[in-house]
Order: structure tokens, then sequence, then C-alpha cells
């Protein structure tokens, strides 16, 4: 290698490593104004702080839109009349921004990194009644808007249903007239199951042997004596 080819190469990876700490260092407009208004306004960026989305790089304008390239500087020096026109260039039409996405929107938002499970929520029974809005619940429903995770099933499904029982055996991504069916079977099983199940006690007397039954009056004799006992032994003390 000579030493022009080896200048060469070490200046591009040098600009390489300075690019890759600015676009670390990139201010974005989103987070900087959210943070600073504070209480329920910075509460999106502090759930979004720590989850799968803010790991993998996932910021506010690939969901909402809008320009968060716009430049603020320290907010805390701009006039009111500044940041109402900063805030106006970063959440701008033009640059698609959707404030609470609903809808087909949320289900196309969503699709930009999750299409397959989308396109298979979207046409089950449960996504159908969201967009027909009959009830179904959206993608943040059950994965949370900012602090994104994977529900726990069934126990994430107990807002919206009383028995989930089952549950965790069907594909709550897909429910269709197939998978309620297997979950009518599955719930029968369960309730056979529970059917045939011993109670931890017998019932009492008729599951009880004479022996049993005589042991038991003892013991229950005896107690009454002994707190007979006591009392007599108060009371003549009071005396």
């Amino acid at each position: 290698m000579n030493k022009k080819r080896y200048v060469f190469i070490t200046i591009a990876l040098i600009i390489c490593v300075v690019n890759a700490h600015a676009d670390q260092k990139r201010q974005n407009a989103c987070i900087t104004c959210h943070e600073s208004l504070g209480g329920e306004l910075a509460k999106p960026v502090l759930d979004w702080k720590g989850s799968v989305h803010q790991q993998n790089g996932v910021t506010c304008d690939n969901c909402h839109g809008g320009n968060a390239d716009v430049s603020v500087g320290n907010i805390k020096q701009l006039s009111q009349q500044e940041l109402a026109a900063q805030k106006a260039l970063a959440m701008s039409k033009s640059h698609g921004f959707v404030g609470i996405p609903d809808g087909k929107a949320m289900f196309d938002m969503c699709k930009q990194c999750h299409s397959v499970s989308v396109n298979r929520y979207e046409n089950s029974i449960m996504g159908e009644a969201y967009l027909n809005k009959k009830g179904g619940p959206s993608c943040v429903t059950c994965h949370n808007a900012h602090n994104n995770s994977m529900p726990d099933v069934p126990k994430a499904c107990e807002s919206c249903h009383k028995d989930t029982a089952g549950f965790d055996q069907i594909d709550p991504m897909n429910v269709n007239a197939t998978t309620i069916e297997k979950l009518s079977k599955i719930k029968i099983k369960l309730a056979e199951e529970k059917a045939k199940g011993k109670p931890l006690l017998p019932e009492f007397p008729e599951e009880l042997g004479s022996f049993q039954i005589g042991f038991v009056a003892f013991g229950v004799v005896l107690v009454l004596f002994i707190i007979g006992y006591i009392v007599y032994m108060i009371l003549e003390k009071g005396r």
C-alpha cells in the first residue's frame, strides 16, 4: 500500500468518526422542546427514554413526522415569539407532522417498521373493530405509546376482557373465526379439567368416616373445655 493511499484511508476514517460523533450529538428539536416544557408535556420523552425505540434510534419524528432538525439552540434563552416560530417549523404539516396518529394513520405509522405484524392485526377481528370504531384496541393500547413493550398475555387482556382463560394459547395478533373456535375448545377443556379436580379437603360430614367424625367432635369439646376453664379462672381472679 503506497503512502498516498494510506493517508487517504486514514482521513476517510477520521471523517466517518467525526460525522458519527456529530450525529450522536445532533440536537433533536422535539426532545429538547418537550423536556423544557416539563410536566405532562415532558412525559412522552421520559417514557421514551430507555424504551426499545430509543435503544434502536427511533425518535419522535419517525412516528409523528415534523422537522426535528429545527435549531432551537439554548431553548431557555428564546423569547416566546422565537419559541413559537421554531415550534411551528418543527410541527409543520408540510413535513407530515401528526400529533396523535389514529385509525388507519396509526397502522400506517407502525407499518414503517412492523409491516408483517400490522398487516396480520389489521385484518383480524380486533383490528377491524378498531378501524371501524367498535371498541377494538389500537397498537398503543397493548404496546404503550412511548414506553413500548411486549404485552404480558393474558394479563394485558384483562383491561378489556373479564375471562382471559386460554388467551395465552392463541395468537392475539390474528383473532379470526378459527381462533375463536380454538379458544372455545380450550375453555371447554380447562373447565373439564377443573371439574375433574378433587377438593383439597373432603366435605363434612358426608365424606368423613365415623371414627374421623368422633375424633373431630372430641377435639371441638376439648377446645371448648379449655376456653371455659380460662374464662372461669379469669372470673375467679376478678373477685
